[in-house]
């Protein structure tokens, strides 16, 4: 029997795909669901880092036009406390960050690597600096297995009949 690819998922099809597979870190994922997924999430990651340091840049602005010696002391006071509010805004939008997308795009570049045949575990060279990181990732530009594998039946991949 001939296999036949099915379409490529959509960015809606990958984010969807993704969030109902959470914590799912065993299967296989199509290269479409993992690039649109990390395409989106960097994209939102970028946006929301963005905003906090906007509204940062704008109330330190507005401070700095009405320093003159005199009140440099007390804009001084109201400078720092800016910026440990800032501080506490910018881990906020981190933790958002962190349950809206590293758990999800972790488990879908697990999935990505089983679906080229690789152990999800190369995910820990995240850990290391410099290169290290990058090497699971350039991996998932590879197309996946057409045929079933350890990790389970190809995503992509369906017999035609």
């Amino acid at each position: 029997m001939a296999l036949r690819p099915l379409p490529q998922m959509s960015l809606m099809e990958s984010v969807k795909t993704c969030y109902q597979k959470y914590f799912t870190f065993s299967g296989r994922a199509r290269r479409s669901e993992f690039w649109w997924f990390y395409l989106c999430a960097g994209v939102v990651q970028t946006v929301l880092l963005g905003i906090v340091r906007h509204f940062h840049t704008a109330a330190a602005e507005a401070f700095t036009k009405d320093l003159t010696l005199d009140n440099f002391s007390e804009m001084y006071d109201k400078a720092h406390a800016l910026d440990q509010q800032y501080q506490l805004y910018y881990i906020i939008v981190l933790v958002v960050i962190l349950v809206l997308f590293t758990i999800p795009l972790l488990a879908a570049h697990a999935r990505r690597l089983h679906d080229i045949g690789k152990s999800g575990y190369l995910l820990f060279l995240y850990l290391l600096c410099g290169v290290g990181g990058l090497i699971p990732l350039f991996m998932c530009i590879k197309d996946g297995e057409p045929v079933a594998n350890q990790y389970g039946e190809s995503p992509k991949y369906v017999e035609e009949v």
